[in-house]
């Protein structure tokens, strides 16, 4: 940035250069006094800027300095115009250059002083010159006899004088014109820069809304991902909850599911809740917050649980909620469940909308698992409907499937197997003796024992039972296993005479479980055996009809059951 204190060094440099240039080439005589006020306003503006620089000022006096430098200025001018004889008037220009900047940066008072002390020093040179009280000194020697000429004296002097001040009022209008200009366009600079932090805010706004959209799209998506990854209910609500403790940072949620029959809500999922709350707490349809819920079919916040007349409590249950938000889940118009949370801070107003997109991708997937559940439940009443229709068949074994399903689950459930595999050995159990079917009921009513011949017929219906089920899209899990639920771990059972773990282990399941029930059961060729009798065959069996781990495994049932 160039400043006074600048122009002055420039200034300087330039008189220099024009005296030494004056009297080592053009031969002209330049008075030492020129160096030695050169080289003494030099220190002077040194001395003043080094003070501005290292010690700490007040403005007001700051400004007292910088109107001592114009005047020190003149007072330099003054010399020079003196020692270089005015080089007849145009001298002035020196004086000028000083009263025009003062015009332009200083106070109109300032500046107006500046002005009258620049002509004061002039016409003062002039008339002492004049009047022969200081010599004249000059480059030239035609100049002196103006300064003796009475008229050109007072005509230069007021001529000068009124140059000064035009120069001043010139200069000082065009600072003020300036300074409006400036201040102009300050406001313009303003207005923009108010435009400018609007239009930054209206775009970081935007901007956050939409990353907002866009993690709200990605968390729908994992969720909707998540959802449709299973068709169990149970599966469904834990992934649902999950998401919405996590998107609103609840303490403590859970999910309540309508139940037809009882006409009551009930919690079906649960987060960081005790266990008696998740036991006892139940809501009618038209009772406390839920009922208002169910009533008006929109989200519930509220932000003062205690003061607010909609909820009631349950017996002496503390629930120990400061703020809830119920999410209602709409199924086919009606309420048919509700994501209830509740925190010690305040829920946005972003994660209540969140939550209630949430929600209706919530209803689809729970719509859908109830109704593959019901699918289910009609699918395997159908299966058991089979299976009573082969026990019509052999009334001895009335009862026998579900038995043995009872034993194949408890034994499965302990060796913690997926659930998956438990549901698909439930059906296996149920229908495991559907090839029957394709055996005559004589052979399988027989008194008095199998022939060989009618032996073969019955080793036949595994695979019979396989064949049966074979275009069944749904029971394709199973075949494996009602065909193979008749070999032995020793590799002599049948159909394919496979072995230990060769055989699937459901089959392996299915073979104990039938061979125990089959054995304290009547027969038409025996009477059933006790139950010692059974246990001490199968322990006999182990390792070659059936599994050790497996009959281990049910040994222990037996036991913690009788």
């Amino acid at each position: 940035m160039i400043t006074a204190l600048t122009i002055g060094y420039i200034m300087l440099l330039i008189f220099l250069i024009a005296f030494l240039v004056s009297k080592y080439f053009f031969k002209i005589p330049i008075h030492n006094e020129l160096f030695f006020l050169n080289s003494g306003c030099f220190l002077y503006m040194y001395l003043v800027q080094y003070i501005l620089k290292k010690r700490r000022m007040k403005p007001k006096l700051i400004k007292k300095i910088h109107f001592a430098n114009y005047i020190a200025a003149l007072l330099f001018v003054t010399g020079i115009f003196h020692y270089t004889g005015g080089i007849l008037w145009i001298g002035d220009i020196f004086f000028i250059i000083t009263i025009l900047y003062s015009s332009l940066i200083s106070t109109p008072r300032e500046g107006l002083i500046i002005a009258l002390f620049g002509f004061t020093c002039y016409s003062s040179i002039v008339l002492l010159e004049y009047f022969d009280i200081i010599p004249y000194v000059g480059f030239f020697k035609l100049t002196p006899y103006l300064y003796k000429d009475s008229q050109y004296v007072i005509i230069t002097t007021l001529l000068t004088g009124l140059t000064f001040f035009l120069i001043f009022f010139t200069g000082k209008h065009f600072s003020q014109g300036l300074e409006q200009r400036s201040v102009e366009l300050a406001k313009a600079k303003k207005v923009l820069e108010e435009w400018s932090d609007k239009l930054e805010k209206k775009v970081k706004l935007r901007t956050q809304e939409l990353k907002k959209s866009k993690d709200r799209l990605s968390i729908l998506y994992q969720i909707s991902r998540s959802i449709s990854s299973t068709l169990k209910l149970d599966n469904i609500l834990k992934v649902i909850l999950d998401f919405s403790v996590k998107i609103s940072g609840a303490n403590r949620g859970s999910i309540m599911l309508f139940n037809e029959k009882k006409n009551i809500f009930s919690i079906k999922a649960a987060y960081n809740m005790s266990k008696k709350i998740i036991r006892e707490v139940t809501f009618a349809k038209d009772e406390s917050t839920i009922g208002w819920v169910v009533k008006n079919k929109k989200s519930l916040y509220i932000k003062d649980l205690e003061k607010d007349k909609r909820f009631s409590k349950k017996g002496n249950i503390n629930y120990n909620i400061q703020q809830l938000l119920i999410i209602p889940i709409i199924i086919e118009g009606e309420v048919k469940g509700v994501i209830n949370l509740d925190n010690n801070t305040s829920f946005t107003t972003d994660i209540i909308n969140l939550l209630k997109s949430f929600s209706e991708q919530a209803a689809v997937a729970i719509n859908n698992a109830r109704l593959y559940q019901k699918i289910q439940d009609s699918y395997f009443e159908i299966v058991k409907a089979l299976a009573q229709a082969i026990e019509a068949k052999d009334p001895y074994t009335h009862g026998h499937s579900a038995r043995v399903m009872e034993y194949s689950v408890l034994i499965a459930q302990k060796l913690g197997l997926p659930e998956e595999k438990i549901e698909s050995l439930r059906y296996a159990a149920i229908l495991h003796d559907i090839g029957k079917i394709g055996v005559r009921g004589i052979v399988l009513n027989n008194p008095d024992g199998l022939t060989s011949e009618e032996y073969d017929e019955v080793k036949k219906h595994p695979v019979i039972g396989e064949n049966i089920i074979q275009p069944i899209e749904l029971l394709q899990p199973i075949r494996p296993l009602i065909r193979h639920h008749h070999e032995w771990y020793n590799s002599k059972g049948y159909p394919d005479g496979l072995s230990g773990e060769g055989i699937p282990l459901g089959a392996r399941i299915l073979t104990v479980a039938d061979a125990y029930d089959a054995m304290i059961s009547d027969r038409p060729y025996r009477k059933a055996l006790t139950e010692e009798t059974a246990i001490q065959e199968l322990r006999q069996g182990s390792g070659s009809q059936f599994d050790p781990k497996i009959v281990e495994v049910f040994l222990e049932i037996l036991k913690t059951k009788s």
